[in-house]
């Protein structure tokens, strides 16, 4: 009996002491007292420069950037903070640099994991500028809605900066609210990523670049201006776009073929009376700035868009994508439109994962039916719905469910916008059905928005068609699905698109209050009930 609880104390003592991981973990933030509140983050820092395999002893050396890293957010609310001491770099040997990039950030996420870390904030120095680059993964980062931003990287100049310190917050302020569930913690996070984001928007809009701390400023700022789009809120688009715009346009002309100009000939000068030679006029040369969409259309070899640059393509065409939707005019839809077909052509010739080419299929078809809308191009919305299809065949729905769920939100949304511009009646024996497989797909709870963004389409695809037919069935479906996107939207925080989803409650209820007082005045009357010209 003695050896029996010898050998339980073994194999407690050895779950005590084991470690998974290679590395050694050190607590930052949080004591005894602070612990027994649970974080809503809880978020693991690794190490960014390389370890001395021959250090003596086993001492390993400092981290100035975790450690810089680790003060500039240590003061951020219901969030906590541990140290790996791992350092991670992708694969420098992989034939595809997009899919080293995905493998690493999926091993640093198992790694955080281990730790029950939410998020991890990993990277390496930078040597060249003296910066470091930083990259962010968490359980939302690695959905299919985020595939193609997966190796967005955060590259600074300067590590004492005070704007790093900010871009570093922003980063973790979109990730708390990635991990907020339920209306009001949703909106609490959201305000905190507002203030944060309002520190710089004043800046960018005077013309500032952020030059001095490195362009990870402008890539976390429209980083977190990209998830309160989808949230409902595209106050940011605008300005997101602007600062990131010399960036891209860097990109796209490094990718580019340039162009050369035909040599000009030279001008005769003509003789005067006496036999002089006179001058020839001065014509000032206007030189003209390629615009962003016609750099798109000078890239020819898709294989110099590597990683990095397909991540921050897809990032600022999808904000496009939102102005777009928003009608905010801050970019043209020509432009989306020739990102995300050549993004789409990229993976193609890469052999990339369906889900990558998916998503590009579906971002292309999403600013086609979008620009269509604003021109009332129902032939450019028939080839947005087209694509959707497209996408449609690659995703798989039990797999990629978020990703499934706005692909065939968007081919029932394009279907009913070409019928609206083609002035028909709304095919809803067509449209229901896709609108009904998106909501089953999706998870309301997960995903909140997408789910009450889809309900509030079914409820205005219900609204049109049962106010032409005086339908009271479909009027009652559509004042039912505008309180089911109510609710949904009060979860995600997306206080604008409640209140339009309340205002259709309203407008469905007024409707069928109208219809059933002229169903009561026909029948004291004695009207006809079946004739509609006198229910009208």
């Amino acid at each position: 009996m003695a050896g029996f609880w010898s050998m339980v104390g073994l194999v407690i003592k050895s779950l005590i002491t084991g470690n998974d991981t290679s590395g050694e973990l050190v607590e930052t933030a949080g004591d005894d007292t602070a612990s027994a509140a649970e974080p809503l983050c809880l978020y693991a820092i690794a190490r960014f420069n390389r370890p001395d395999a021959n250090a003596q002893g086993g001492v390993r050396p400092p981290d100035p950037l975790s450690d810089m890293i680790a003060r500039s957010l240590a003061d951020m609310p219901e969030s906590s903070q541990i140290r790996l001491d791992q350092y991670f770099a992708p694969n420098s040997d992989a034939v595809d640099a997009f899919q080293a990039m995905r493998e690493a950030q999926l091993n640093v996420l198992n790694m955080g994991r281990r730790v029950d870390a939410d998020a991890v904030f990993w990277g390496q120095e930078n040597h060249n500028t003296g910066g470091f680059d930083l990259h962010l993964v968490s359980d939302a980062l690695t959905s299919s809605l985020y595939d193609l931003m997966l190796p967005l990287t955060h590259s600074f100049r300067q590590t004492d900066h005070p704007d790093v310190a900010q871009a570093l917050r922003i980063l973790l302020a979109a990730q708390l609210i990635f991990k907020s569930r339920g209306g009001e913690q949703r909106l609490l996070q959201i305000s905190r990523l507002t203030t944060h984001l309002e520190e710089f928007q004043e800046r960018i809009n005077r013309g500032e670049h952020f030059e001095m701390a490195g362009q990870g400023v402008a890539t976390a700022y429209a980083f977190g201006a990209f998830v309160l789009t989808e949230t409902g809120d595209r106050t940011y688009c605008a300005s997101a776009l602007r600062v990131l715009e010399p960036h891209i346009r860097k990109t796209l002309g490094a990718a580019g073929e340039t162009v050369s100009e035909p040599a000009k000939p030279k001008a005769r000068t003509s003789s005067g009376l006496l036999g002089e030679t006179s001058r020839p006029q001065q014509k000032e040369e206007v030189v003209r700035e390629l615009r962003t969409e016609d750099l798109v259309a000078q890239i020819s070899d898709f294989s110099k868009i590597d990683a990095r640059s397909a991540a921050l393509l897809a990032l600022y065409a999808g904000l496009v994508n939102w102005s777009l939707i928003a009608s905010l005019k801050a970019r043209s839809g020509a432009l989306a439109i020739g990102i995300w077909k050549m993004l789409e052509r990229r993976f193609e010739l890469s052999m990339g994962s369906p889900v990558d080419r998916a998503l590009a299929i579906c971002k292309l078809a999403e600013a086609m039916v979008a620009t269509g809308k604003d021109a009332e191009d129902a032939k450019l919305v028939e080839q947005g719905a087209s694509q959707y299809r497209r996408a449609l065949g690659m995703i798989n729905s039990r797999a990629h469910a978020p990703l499934y769920a706005i692909t065939a939100y968007g081919l029932a949304e394009s279907i009913v916008s070409a019928a609206i511009i083609n002035d028909v009646s709304i095919p809803d024996a067509q449209v229901v059905p896709v609108f009904q497989a998106a909501l089953k797909i999706c998870g309301r709870r997960d995903d909140p928005y997408i789910w009450g963004r889809t309900m509030f389409a079914l409820a205005t695809v219900y609204l049109t068609n049962g106010t032409q037919d005086q339908d009271v069935t479909m009027l009652s479906n559509a004042r039912m699905g505008f309180s089911q996107s109510y609710e949904a939207f009060v979860d995600a925080g997306a206080k604008g698109a409640a209140r339009a989803a309340s205002g259709g409650y309203t407008r469905a209820e007024n409707i069928i209050s109208q219809m059933g007082h002229r169903k009561a005045v026909m029948e004291a009357t004695g009207g006809d009930g079946s004739a509609k010209a006198a229910a009208s």
